[in-house]
């Protein structure tokens, strides 16, 4: 049976999800979709990106931005889709973007606190706060789809 999630269920959905896909426009019109790691918290959406690339230039360049998440079984008995139309807005200030990446360690890596995960040996903490940058997505309008077999 296909229906709509509740937010409860949207918000554990995208706080769980491991991998999303940014959907942005290039400057000459052309779509371009990329998967990202991403966190959820605060009704956004945030990941961390490169400070330049083809994603960050059409980031900059338009801001309107689609994020979709989606997980389903191989045999197709449950799926659920998340799409998520927003704003991006650019992060810069290393001191603004910490907390942003302490939350993407505590989901991707072994949870420990920033500068300790930053003074491990082959990390450079300032050269990569200077080459990151945070994409925060505030949402403008939310679609979500679930799809359960019945027995």
């Amino acid at each position: 049976m296909e229906k709509d999630m509740t937010k409860n269920e949207v918000e554990r959905f995208l706080c769980c999800a491991r991998v999303g896909r940014l959907g942005v426009v290039l400057d000459d019109g052309t779509p371009y979709i990329v998967p990202v790691g991403f966190g959820y918290a605060d009704g956004k959406i945030f990941f961390h990106t490169c400070s330049k690339g083809l994603k960050m230039e059409a980031l900059k360049q338009n801001v309107n931005v689609c994020f979709e998440v989606d997980e389903a079984l191989s045999d197709a008995s449950m799926f659920k889709s998340v799409v998520v139309f927003g704003k991006a807005e650019i992060i810069s200030d290393k001191e603004k973007m910490i907390p942003y990446l302490q939350k993407l360690i505590n989901k991707y890596r072994v949870p420990e606190p920033f500068d300790a995960y930053m003074s491990k040996p082959g990390r450079k903490r300032e050269e990569e706060l200077e080459a990151v940058r945070i994409c925060l997505i505030t949402p403008k309008k939310i679609t979500c789809r679930k799809w359960i077999m019945r027995e």
